[in-house]
């Protein structure tokens, strides 16, 4: 029996070691021209649950699958950063902000993760996104 979803949509997501190692001059030729939408590095589907975000990539690979309980969520963030940069984002980030999720991927290992969801030319969901987590991460 699948889990019953609270919300699903497309997503666009990197990590922060990949976003960082974009050199700056492509971020700023990205935010200044918006070919290929945001700067990404993969896409799949996102759904969450009661207990769980679920990442599942478009492509079949081992590493484009993740399960993140949100029992495991340190951090939860909707906007820009020193990773991921206004500047490398269409119009400057006026329309949309990314998600950051601050995750534990083990016992004592965090992992950084953005997220796109549902990116339409200029708008995203992720506000939306951002409110149905914290709502979810104050119940606990």
């Amino acid at each position: 029996m699948q889990p019953m979803f609270i919300m699903q949509g497309r997503v666009m997501w990197s990590f922060d070691y990949e976003m960082a190692q974009i050199a700056p001059g492509y971020k700023m030729m990205s935010g200044l021209t918006g070919i290929g939408g945001p700067l990404h590095h993969h896409r799949g589907l996102i759904a969450l649950s009661s207990t769980e975000l679920i990442i599942e990539g478009d492509n079949d690979e081992e590493d484009e699958f993740l399960s993140i309980s949100l029992s495991a969520i340190s951090e939860l963030y909707h906007g820009y950063d020193d990773v991921y940069q206004a500047y490398s984002v269409k119009n400057a980030g006026l329309f949309w902000q990314p998600l950051r999720i601050t995750f534990y991927s083990a016992p004592n290992q965090l992992q950084t993760i953005y997220l796109i969801v549902d990116y339409l030319g200029m708008i995203t969901q992720n506000k939306k996104w951002y409110y149905a987590l914290t709502e979810m991460l104050a119940e606990d």
